[in-house]
């Protein structure tokens, strides 16, 4: 999922970004003719496919390397790569070439000079936001480290119906404690997970399959790429999906034969 950051401090941050790599490029481009002002407009024309590259790469195609995906982070990278760059080809060669350097000569959509020089570029584009991305998530994921403990402070058993049993998670910048019990449905959004409880709603940062691991699995049981049930919170159910509450939450394809001896295992399913 796609969009501006909610937080005005990130959004200032993304401004300063973009703002500054208009200024750096343009006064590289221009330095040789000594026109400053034609560099920026053929920059600022060409802002938008590299601002929309680098929000799927960060904002869409990193999920799949923090879920272990690399194989398919990399296919996926190489592809945006080779489209955006072809596409950054077609505004040099048909606008910018055309209606500003008209004094240029135009190379050929499939010469490799001009487009090995735009795949750098939107590789060069792409590091720092990387990089941030990369550090906000490994920070977050230490920050995340959950504990299921019993009410005496020792190690839990993993029985999310223990009277106490709870875990701790970081919500807006503080550890806050989530009873284990109160649980009924996890679900991804993006980068978030809504953690949906019996009297309130909270928002983490956490990839899925993480917090998937470190649940107790006699208790708890990923249904789709984007769910985890509590298992005693299920009020009905079909092979398609399970209802929770007014909730009517849609079983993967995948998941179906793993939610079904989830059940079993939990008593739901007696035959």
């Amino acid at each position: 999922m796609l969009s501006l950051p909610a937080n005005p401090k990130w959004l200032k941050i993304y401004l300063f970004y973009w703002g500054g790599y208009l200024l750096i490029f343009s006064a590289i481009q221009g330095l040789p003719s000594n026109d400053f002002g034609m560099a920026f407009t053929n920059e600022l024309i060409s802002l938008a496919p590299k601002v929309i590259f680098v929000a799927l790469v960060t904002e869409w195609l990193m999920d799949d390397l923090f879920n272990k995906k690399a194989a398919r982070f990399g296919l996926l990278y190489f592809l945006l790569l080779v489209v955006f760059a072809f596409l950054l080809r077609l505004i040099d060669n048909y606008i910018i070439l055309k209606y500003f350097l008209t004094y240029w000569r135009k190379e050929s959509l499939v010469s490799a000079p001009p487009f090995l020089y735009n795949a750098i570029k939107l590789q060069f584009l792409v590091t720092i936001p990387f990089a941030v991305r990369l550090f906000n998530y490994r920070s977050l994921e230490k920050a995340n480290a959950m504990q299921i403990e019993a009410p005496d402070g020792q190690p839990g058993t993993g029985d999310a119906d223990a009277p106490g049993a709870f875990l701790y998670l970081k919500c807006e910048r503080r550890m806050v404690k989530v009873m284990l019990a109160d649980v009924a449905y996890f679900e991804a959004q993006g980068n978030y997970i809504i953690i949906y409880l019996t009297d309130k709603v909270l928002k983490i940062y956490m990839a899925i399959s993480d917090l998937e691991a470190k649940l107790p699995a006699e208790q708890f049981t990923r249904v789709h790429r984007s769910f985890i049930i509590a298992l005693n919170k299920v009020e009905s159910y079909t092979s398609g999906h399970v209802i929770i509450g007014s909730k009517k939450i849609p079983i993967g394809r995948s998941y179906q034969p793993k939610t079904k001896n989830s059940l079993h295992f939990a008593g739901l399913i007696t035959t």
